[in-house]
Protein backbone atom coordinates (compact mmCIF):
# COMPACT_ATOMS: atom_id res chain seq x y z
CA UNK A 1 0.00 0.00 0.00
CA UNK A 2 1.57 3.33 -1.39
CA UNK A 3 0.60 6.70 0.99
CA UNK A 4 0.88 10.21 -0.55
CA UNK A 5 0.07 13.20 0.57
CA UNK A 6 1.40 16.36 -1.79
CA UNK A 7 2.46 19.92 -1.47
CA UNK A 8 -1.22 21.00 -2.85
CA UNK A 9 -2.70 19.26 0.82
CA UNK A 10 -5.32 18.43 -1.36
CA UNK A 11 -5.60 15.29 0.46
CA UNK A 12 -4.48 11.87 1.23
CA UNK A 13 -4.13 9.51 -1.87
CA UNK A 14 -3.74 5.53 -0.73
CA UNK A 15 -3.55 2.91 -3.34
CA UNK A 16 -2.72 -0.98 -3.24
CA UNK A 17 -0.55 -2.36 -6.24
CA UNK A 18 1.04 -5.48 -6.96
CA UNK A 19 4.51 -5.99 -8.27
CA UNK A 20 6.13 -8.91 -9.85
CA UNK A 21 9.57 -9.32 -10.79
CA UNK A 22 10.56 -11.98 -13.92
CA UNK A 23 12.91 -14.67 -12.87
CA UNK A 24 14.89 -14.92 -15.82
CA UNK A 25 15.02 -11.10 -17.16
CA UNK A 26 14.71 -9.76 -13.33
CA UNK A 27 12.32 -6.83 -15.25
CA UNK A 28 9.76 -5.70 -12.82
CA UNK A 29 6.00 -5.33 -14.11
CA UNK A 30 3.53 -3.30 -11.40
CA UNK A 31 -0.30 -3.07 -11.29
CA UNK A 32 -2.60 -0.34 -9.40
CA UNK A 33 -5.54 -2.71 -8.36
CA UNK A 34 -6.90 -0.11 -5.95
CA UNK A 35 -7.14 3.52 -5.44
CA UNK A 36 -8.69 6.26 -3.31
CA UNK A 37 -8.11 10.13 -2.53
CA UNK A 38 -9.84 11.01 0.75
CA UNK A 39 -9.80 14.82 1.00
CA UNK A 40 -8.32 16.73 3.78
CA UNK A 41 -10.46 17.62 5.80
CA UNK A 42 -10.43 22.36 6.28
CA UNK A 43 -9.30 21.60 9.91
CA UNK A 44 -6.07 19.36 8.87
CA UNK A 45 -5.58 21.60 5.90
CA UNK A 46 -5.44 24.77 7.79
CA UNK A 47 -3.11 22.75 10.62
CA UNK A 48 -0.55 21.12 8.40
CA UNK A 49 -0.77 24.78 6.77
CA UNK A 50 0.75 26.21 10.06
CA UNK A 51 3.75 23.78 10.91
CA UNK A 52 6.62 25.65 8.88
CA UNK A 53 5.86 28.33 12.05
CA UNK A 54 5.12 24.92 14.83
CA UNK A 55 7.21 24.74 17.93
CA UNK A 56 9.34 21.68 18.49
CA UNK A 57 6.64 20.27 20.68
CA UNK A 58 4.02 21.36 18.43
CA UNK A 59 5.65 18.99 15.23
CA UNK A 60 5.99 15.82 17.54
CA UNK A 61 2.17 16.13 18.53
CA UNK A 62 1.02 17.23 15.46
CA UNK A 63 2.97 14.08 13.75
CA UNK A 64 1.58 11.40 16.10
CA UNK A 65 -2.02 13.29 15.59
CA UNK A 66 -1.66 13.43 11.77
CA UNK A 67 -0.51 9.53 11.57
CA UNK A 68 -3.42 8.48 13.50
CA UNK A 69 -5.78 10.38 11.12
CA UNK A 70 -4.14 8.47 8.10
CA UNK A 71 -4.38 4.80 10.02
CA UNK A 72 -8.36 5.94 10.34
CA UNK A 73 -8.48 6.58 6.53
CA UNK A 74 -6.40 3.21 5.91
CA UNK A 75 -8.85 1.17 7.96
CA UNK A 76 -11.65 2.81 6.16
CA UNK A 77 -10.93 1.15 3.48
CA UNK A 78 -11.04 -2.31 4.51
CA UNK A 79 -7.50 -2.97 2.43
CA UNK A 80 -5.31 -2.79 5.10
CA UNK A 81 -5.77 -6.47 5.48
CA UNK A 82 -5.22 -7.47 1.94
CA UNK A 83 -1.29 -5.82 2.01
CA UNK A 84 2.36 -7.03 2.73
CA UNK A 85 3.59 -3.38 3.34
CA UNK A 86 2.51 0.05 3.62
CA UNK A 87 4.70 3.05 2.63
CA UNK A 88 4.06 6.24 4.00
CA UNK A 89 5.58 9.61 2.31
CA UNK A 90 4.57 11.70 4.91
CA UNK A 91 3.42 15.31 4.70
CA UNK A 92 6.61 17.47 3.44
CA UNK A 93 6.86 20.69 5.45
CA UNK A 94 10.58 21.44 4.39
CA UNK A 95 12.38 20.76 2.25
CA UNK A 96 16.46 22.56 2.46
CA UNK A 97 18.62 20.08 0.53
CA UNK A 98 21.22 22.64 0.16
CA UNK A 99 21.07 22.87 3.54
CA UNK A 100 21.39 19.45 3.82
CA UNK A 101 17.60 18.33 5.52
CA UNK A 102 14.19 17.91 4.67
CA UNK A 103 11.39 17.38 6.96
CA UNK A 104 8.38 14.87 6.53
CA UNK A 105 5.89 15.41 9.04
CA UNK A 106 4.17 11.56 10.16
CA UNK A 107 5.55 8.87 12.41
CA UNK A 108 6.12 5.29 11.25
CA UNK A 109 5.53 3.86 14.20
CA UNK A 110 2.73 5.03 15.02
CA UNK A 111 1.82 3.86 11.86
CA UNK A 112 3.09 0.62 12.28
CA UNK A 113 1.44 0.04 15.90
CA UNK A 114 -2.24 1.28 14.42
CA UNK A 115 -2.24 -0.79 12.08
CA UNK A 116 -1.88 -3.41 14.47
CA UNK A 117 1.83 -4.64 13.41
CA UNK A 118 1.28 -4.23 9.54
CA UNK A 119 5.18 -3.28 8.28
CA UNK A 120 6.00 -0.13 7.32
CA UNK A 121 8.25 1.97 5.38
CA UNK A 122 8.57 5.69 5.94
CA UNK A 123 11.26 8.81 5.93
CA UNK A 124 12.16 7.80 2.27
CA UNK A 125 14.25 10.96 1.73
CA UNK A 126 16.63 11.74 4.43
CA UNK A 127 19.43 9.43 3.14
CA UNK A 128 19.51 10.51 -0.01
CA UNK A 129 19.65 13.57 1.45
CA UNK A 130 22.54 12.83 3.64
CA UNK A 131 24.54 12.05 0.74
CA UNK A 132 24.12 15.10 -0.44
CA UNK A 133 21.92 14.62 -3.29
CA UNK A 134 18.20 16.54 -3.44
CA UNK A 135 16.05 14.00 -2.36
CA UNK A 136 14.27 14.61 -4.70
CA UNK A 137 12.50 13.85 -7.17
CA UNK A 138 12.04 9.98 -5.98
CA UNK A 139 10.04 9.05 -8.57
CA UNK A 140 11.92 8.66 -11.26
CA UNK A 141 13.56 5.09 -10.46
CA UNK A 142 10.47 3.82 -10.64
CA UNK A 143 9.78 5.36 -14.43
CA UNK A 144 12.74 3.62 -15.22
CA UNK A 145 11.75 0.18 -14.01
CA UNK A 146 7.74 0.32 -14.73
CA UNK A 147 7.38 3.17 -17.67
CA UNK A 148 10.58 3.20 -19.78
CA UNK A 149 7.93 2.97 -22.74
CA UNK A 150 7.70 6.90 -22.74
CA UNK A 151 10.21 9.28 -23.72
CA UNK A 152 9.36 11.34 -20.77
CA UNK A 153 7.01 11.20 -17.51
CA UNK A 154 5.82 14.67 -16.23
CA UNK A 155 4.18 14.67 -13.04
CA UNK A 156 1.66 18.12 -12.36
CA UNK A 157 1.04 17.81 -8.50
CA UNK A 158 1.54 21.02 -6.36
CA UNK A 159 5.15 21.38 -8.56
CA UNK A 160 5.89 20.15 -11.75
CA UNK A 161 8.42 17.44 -12.13
CA UNK A 162 9.93 15.67 -15.59
CA UNK A 163 12.11 12.68 -16.01
CA UNK A 164 13.50 11.43 -19.26
CA UNK A 165 16.62 9.01 -20.33
CA UNK A 166 19.83 11.70 -20.75
CA UNK A 167 20.78 11.07 -24.69
CA UNK A 168 24.40 11.21 -24.07
CA UNK A 169 24.79 9.01 -20.41
CA UNK A 170 22.22 7.02 -21.39
CA UNK A 171 20.90 7.19 -17.34
CA UNK A 172 17.68 8.69 -16.47
CA UNK A 173 17.83 12.32 -15.07
CA UNK A 174 15.01 14.40 -13.85
CA UNK A 175 14.11 17.63 -11.76
CA UNK A 176 11.73 19.84 -10.60
CA UNK A 177 10.66 22.24 -13.06
CA UNK A 178 8.59 24.74 -11.15
CA UNK A 179 5.35 25.26 -9.85
CA UNK A 180 1.92 24.07 -11.21
CA UNK A 181 -0.93 23.46 -8.79
CA UNK A 182 0.56 25.59 -5.65
CA UNK A 183 0.63 28.34 -7.59
CA UNK A 184 -2.86 27.59 -9.32
CA UNK A 185 -4.85 26.84 -6.13
CA UNK A 186 -3.44 30.12 -5.00
CA UNK A 187 -5.05 32.60 -7.39
CA UNK A 188 -8.53 30.53 -7.51
CA UNK A 189 -8.56 30.69 -3.54
CA UNK A 190 -8.89 34.63 -4.54
CA UNK A 191 -12.30 34.01 -6.05
CA UNK A 192 -13.33 31.47 -3.25
CA UNK A 193 -12.63 28.27 -5.04
CA UNK A 194 -10.18 25.40 -3.71
CA UNK A 195 -8.80 24.66 -7.81
CA UNK A 196 -9.89 26.28 -11.74
CA UNK A 197 -12.02 23.51 -12.56
CA UNK A 198 -10.96 22.25 -16.12
CA UNK A 199 -8.90 25.64 -16.29
CA UNK A 200 -11.93 27.70 -16.71
CA UNK A 201 -10.80 31.13 -15.13
CA UNK A 202 -7.24 30.64 -17.10
CA UNK A 203 -9.36 30.27 -20.35
CA UNK A 204 -11.21 33.99 -20.00
CA UNK A 205 -8.04 35.70 -18.99
CA UNK A 206 -5.17 36.95 -20.92
CA UNK A 207 -1.57 36.79 -20.60
CA UNK A 208 0.41 39.35 -18.94
CA UNK A 209 3.52 39.70 -20.55
CA UNK A 210 5.77 41.65 -17.96
CA UNK A 211 4.84 39.10 -15.11
CA UNK A 212 5.16 36.45 -17.40
CA UNK A 213 9.01 37.09 -17.91
CA UNK A 214 9.40 37.43 -14.25
CA UNK A 215 8.39 34.44 -13.86
CA UNK A 216 10.63 33.25 -16.39
CA UNK A 217 14.09 34.80 -15.42
CA UNK A 218 13.28 33.50 -11.94
CA UNK A 219 16.98 32.28 -10.91
CA UNK A 220 15.99 28.51 -10.18
CA UNK A 221 15.32 28.16 -13.94
CA UNK A 222 18.88 28.79 -15.11
CA UNK A 223 20.36 26.60 -12.51
CA UNK A 224 21.46 22.97 -14.22
CA UNK A 225 19.57 19.80 -12.93
CA UNK A 226 19.66 17.90 -10.24
CA UNK A 227 17.39 20.44 -8.76
CA UNK A 228 14.38 20.09 -6.46
CA UNK A 229 11.94 22.46 -4.33
CA UNK A 230 9.63 23.08 -1.61
CA UNK A 231 6.41 24.92 -1.03
CA UNK A 232 8.79 27.78 0.51
CA UNK A 233 10.45 28.49 -2.79
CA UNK A 234 6.92 29.71 -4.63
CA UNK A 235 6.03 31.25 -1.18
CA UNK A 236 9.44 33.26 -1.19
CA UNK A 237 10.11 33.50 -5.04
CA UNK A 238 7.01 33.05 -7.41
CA UNK A 239 3.99 34.57 -5.08
CA UNK A 240 5.52 38.14 -4.27
CA UNK A 241 5.93 38.73 -8.10
CA UNK A 242 2.09 38.75 -8.05
CA UNK A 243 1.91 41.71 -6.04
CA UNK A 244 3.67 43.83 -9.06
CA UNK A 245 0.15 43.20 -10.82
CA UNK A 246 -2.09 45.04 -8.47
CA UNK A 247 -5.13 45.77 -10.70
CA UNK A 248 -5.21 42.43 -12.80
CA UNK A 249 -8.25 40.29 -12.53
CA UNK A 250 -7.62 36.87 -11.64
CA UNK A 251 -8.44 35.57 -15.03
CA UNK A 252 -5.49 37.29 -16.14
CA UNK A 253 -3.38 36.08 -13.68
CA UNK A 254 -4.34 32.69 -13.92
CA UNK A 255 -3.51 32.42 -17.52
CA UNK A 256 -0.16 34.10 -17.29
CA UNK A 257 0.38 31.14 -15.02
CA UNK A 258 -0.47 28.80 -17.07
CA UNK A 259 1.52 30.07 -19.68
CA UNK A 260 4.98 30.04 -17.42
CA UNK A 261 3.80 26.62 -16.02
CA UNK A 262 3.34 25.42 -19.52
CA UNK A 263 6.51 27.01 -21.14
CA UNK A 264 9.15 25.90 -18.57
CA UNK A 265 7.57 22.16 -18.90
CA UNK A 266 8.12 22.70 -23.06
CA UNK A 267 11.58 23.98 -22.48
CA UNK A 268 12.53 20.78 -20.28
CA UNK A 269 10.02 18.18 -21.92
CA UNK A 270 11.34 19.49 -25.83
CA UNK A 271 8.52 17.62 -27.68
CA UNK A 272 9.26 14.15 -26.17
CA UNK A 273 6.29 11.54 -26.17
CA UNK A 274 5.15 12.12 -22.56
CA UNK A 275 3.20 10.66 -19.87
CA UNK A 276 1.23 13.07 -17.85
CA UNK A 277 -0.46 12.19 -14.31
CA UNK A 278 -0.97 13.87 -11.50
CA UNK A 279 -3.60 16.62 -10.63
CA UNK A 280 -3.07 19.27 -13.00
CA UNK A 281 -3.65 16.03 -16.07
CA UNK A 282 -7.65 17.25 -15.43
CA UNK A 283 -7.02 20.94 -15.95
CA UNK A 284 -7.87 21.43 -19.84
CA UNK A 285 -6.29 25.12 -20.26
CA UNK A 286 -3.07 23.56 -18.84
CA UNK A 287 -2.64 20.53 -21.46
CA UNK A 288 -3.88 22.77 -24.05
CA UNK A 289 -1.69 24.74 -23.45
CA UNK A 290 0.99 22.07 -23.31
CA UNK A 291 0.23 20.81 -26.52
CA UNK A 292 -0.30 24.52 -28.40
CA UNK A 293 1.57 26.07 -31.41
CA UNK A 294 0.81 28.92 -29.72
CA UNK A 295 3.92 31.52 -30.30
CA UNK A 296 3.71 33.58 -27.30
CA UNK A 297 4.62 29.71 -25.30
CA UNK A 298 7.97 28.71 -24.90
CA UNK A 299 9.34 25.92 -26.13
CA UNK A 300 8.37 23.00 -28.54
CA UNK A 301 4.22 21.87 -27.92
CA UNK A 302 4.70 18.03 -26.10
CA UNK A 303 3.19 15.03 -27.45
CA UNK A 304 0.58 14.31 -23.93
CA UNK A 305 -0.02 11.01 -23.12
CA UNK A 306 -3.17 11.04 -20.11
CA UNK A 307 -3.32 7.56 -19.13
CA UNK A 308 -6.31 5.84 -17.26
CA UNK A 309 -7.89 7.87 -14.50
CA UNK A 310 -6.44 5.58 -11.52
CA UNK A 311 -3.13 6.00 -13.30
CA UNK A 312 -3.30 9.93 -13.57
CA UNK A 313 -4.06 9.82 -9.74
CA UNK A 314 -2.15 7.25 -8.46
CA UNK A 315 0.63 7.13 -10.07
CA UNK A 316 2.58 8.55 -7.13
CA UNK A 317 1.34 6.36 -4.51
CA UNK A 318 1.78 3.07 -6.86
CA UNK A 319 5.21 4.67 -7.21
CA UNK A 320 6.02 5.16 -3.52
CA UNK A 321 4.80 1.50 -2.69
CA UNK A 322 7.44 0.55 -5.34
CA UNK A 323 9.84 2.33 -3.47
CA UNK A 324 9.23 0.77 -0.03
CA UNK A 325 9.50 -2.43 -1.65
CA UNK A 326 13.19 -1.63 -3.02
CA UNK A 327 13.66 -0.61 0.63
CA UNK A 328 12.68 -3.73 1.89
CA UNK A 329 14.46 -5.43 -0.57
CA UNK A 330 18.18 -3.97 0.36
CA UNK A 331 17.71 -1.98 -3.29
CA UNK A 332 18.59 1.29 -4.37
CA UNK A 333 15.69 3.68 -4.77
CA UNK A 334 16.90 6.89 -5.58
CA UNK A 335 19.44 7.66 -8.27
CA UNK A 336 22.16 9.88 -8.28
CA UNK A 337 21.91 10.63 -12.09
CA UNK A 338 18.71 12.57 -10.32
CA UNK A 339 19.17 13.40 -7.35
CA UNK A 340 22.57 14.40 -7.66
CA UNK A 341 23.59 12.21 -4.37
CA UNK A 342 27.50 11.02 -4.11
CA UNK A 343 25.99 7.60 -4.20
CA UNK A 344 22.94 5.61 -4.75
CA UNK A 345 21.09 4.36 -1.73
CA UNK A 346 18.26 2.45 -0.35
CA UNK A 347 16.60 5.13 1.96
CA UNK A 348 13.65 4.39 4.43
CA UNK A 349 13.09 3.69 7.81
CA UNK A 350 11.34 0.19 8.25
CA UNK A 351 9.19 -0.76 11.16
CA UNK A 352 8.50 -4.71 11.32
CA UNK A 353 9.40 -7.18 8.47
CA UNK A 354 7.18 -7.93 5.91
CA UNK A 355 6.13 -11.60 5.17
CA UNK A 356 7.23 -12.22 2.18
CA UNK A 357 10.82 -11.51 3.59
CA UNK A 358 10.07 -14.30 6.55
CA UNK A 359 9.25 -16.92 4.09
Amino acid sequence: MGLMSGTSLDGLDIGVSVFQRSEKQGVWSGILESFTSIPFPDSWRNRLCEMPAASAENWFVTSMEWTQWCADQIHSTGWVSEVDLVVFHGQTVFHRPNEGWTGQLGSGAHLHAALNGVPVVCDLRSLDVAYNGQGAPLVPIVEDHLYGAYEGCLNLGGIANFSCIDEESGSRVAWDIGPCNLLLNHLAARVGQVFDEDGHLAAKGHILPALFERFLTLDFHAMVPPKSLGREWIEDEVLPLLDFETDASVEDLMATAVAYITSIIRLAAEGKRTLVTGGGAYNVALIDALKSNNKTLRGLPLDVVIPQEIQVEGKEAHAFAFLGLLRVLGEPNALPSVTGARQASSGGALWGTPRFLRR
